[in-house]
């Protein structure tokens, strides 16, 4: 977003950098819109049982995990005359967009099982279309710019779209029970056909946006450099991959601030309910779909501040910059988690939220700092490989992570039996383990930045090298 210091000959289009950033709607698609509807329309509108929908979420992202790393290699190993990414992105979205609605058009008079088959059965096909287009999408990114802080601007759109996608699908659900979709005979909102239609609006949507990347962004090093280098095999990239050791620390970072976050994700409503609010649940639930609206402004305008802070301090010091702020953020729980002032918790709130955007602006643009390393070393460009075990990374953990989420609840103390009526120690833990887990993984994470390497100043040097033994691409 900031492009005074990034040379002509390195800059993105801005059209090609809206045409990327609208394409994320996809990932939307595939990760909000599930997460957030898909247990109230099948469990309440269906009467799925919710722990089959649970274990159909956790094999969809199984299935998910594993096939990344494959379709990552073949994207890497692609020769068409259209490029690496560019076909599949097209071809991705084009059927993860007939795909979509198939799983929410399940006939309402088929059994339990039945039910899940189907469930299970359209979401793997839905998610196997979705790998299709995903693992390009985010490899395209890797190889638009080959400057380091045209880099960080690529992301700065991507980032500010996902944000608008991520605000308009909490408001899916709201959109399904619109009486204009009928009502049942109970007088309740007719969830199940509002989904039904609304998936078609999606489906429309994933296609007409996620082909956009494929259509109007171009590989910078396909030409003239990755047409020509030679193929390699799935395990053999895996293992370089991951013997890479920018990559490593890059991972340890970014897990591990993801580890202290998401550990404790689930506890917010309960120290907001439980300590807060004093066991006042209508409270709490205002209170913090106040928070969610609040944030999403300061969000945004994160956005460019953290471009800003990268281009001028470098990457490294964005993250210390984000990784203070956030403790920072979890810490300031003690002053405004307060009985007596329940609504001051929203400026803890609009603390800790530049943690992540920061984090997932920074961290795609670090990826292809690594990939120049990699090519230093090996004469290869695998963003495909890096993008994959990236993302096989992050799921494999964050699907730990959210089981170990109940655990710590129990820790605590918690028991659902006891209502409002929560033993005085119980909210106290909740509040102890909300700001003290993510403090330490935070703090954790500014040592492995530490150990990261790859500076505004070694990339220069990194640039420099491969462009005097391949040429300026």
């Amino acid at each position: 977003m900031f492009r005074s210091k990034v040379p002509e000959k390195d800059r993105v289009p801005v059209g090609q950098k809206l045409a990327y950033g609208l394409g994320g709607q996809l990932e939307g698609t595939a990760v909000w819109v599930p997460k957030n509807n898909l247990t109230p329309v099948f469990n309440i509108g269906l009467g799925l049982d919710p722990l089959i929908i649970s274990s159909i979420l956790m094999i969809w992202r199984v299935w998910d995990a594993f096939t990344d790393p494959v379709m990552g290699n073949i994207s890497d190993n692609a020769r068409t005359r259209w490029g690496r990414r560019r076909p599949f992105i097209v071809a991705g979205a084009i059927l993860a967009g007939l795909t979509l609605p198939i799983m929410w058009w399940m006939p309402r008079d088929i059994s339990q099982w039945q039910m899940a088959a189907w469930l299970l059965v359209s979401g793997l096909l839905f998610y196997s279309c979705f790998t299709l287009w995903s693992m390009p999408y985010y490899s395209l990114q890797l190889e638009m710019s080959p400057d380091y802080d045209e880099r960080t601007n690529i992301t700065a759109w991507r980032s500010v779209s996902q944000k608008f996608i991520a605000l308009a699908s909490g408001w899916i659900l709201a959109l399904a029970t619109l009486p204009v979709f009928g009502v049942r005979a109970d007088g309740s909102p007719d969830l199940v056909n509002g989904m039904r239609w609304i998936s078609i609006g999606l489906g429309i949507a994933t296609i007409v946006l996620g082909v956009l990347p494929g259509i109007f962004v171009k590989e910078r090093y396909y030409a003239k450099e990755t047409s020509k280098q030679p193929r390699q095999p799935l395990l053999a990239g895996m293992k370089q991959t991951l013997s890479t050791r920018p990559f490593l620390w890059l991972l340890v970072i970014v897990i591990t601030k993801n580890l202290g976050v998401i550990l404790v994700s689930s506890l917010g409503f309960y120290v907001n309910a439980y300590y807060v609010c004093r066991g006042d649940l209508v409270l709490a639930a205002k209170i913090q779909g106040a928070s969610s609206t609040a944030v999403f402004l300061p969000a945004i305008l994160a956005v460019p501040f953290c471009t800003w802070l990268s281009a001028r301090f470098g990457k490294r010091m964005l993250l210390y910059i984000i990784g203070a702020v956030g403790i920072a953020g979890y810490l300031s729980v003690y002053l405004f988690y307060t009985p007596e002032h329940p609504w001051l918790q929203i400026v803890s709130s609009l603390l800790i939220g530049p943690l992540a955007t920061g984090l997932w602006l920074v961290a795609p643009s670090m990826q292809a700092d690594i990939v120049d390393y990699d090519e230093l070393a090996t004469g290869q460009r695998r963003e495909g490989s890096f993008a994959s075990v990236f993302s096989w990374c992050l799921k494999a953990s964050g699907a730990l992570t959210t089981g170990l989420s109940g655990v710590v609840l129990v820790w605590t103390g918690y028991h659902a039996s006891h209502g409002a009526n929560q033993p005085a120690h119980v909210a106290e833990n909740l509040r102890t383990f909300y700001i003290w887990i993510p403090v330490v993984f935070i703090a954790l994470s500014l040592f492995a930045v530490n150990r990261y390497e790859l500076t505004k100043s070694r990339m220069h040097e990194i640039r420099a090298r491969l462009e005097a033994r391949r040429g300026a691409l």
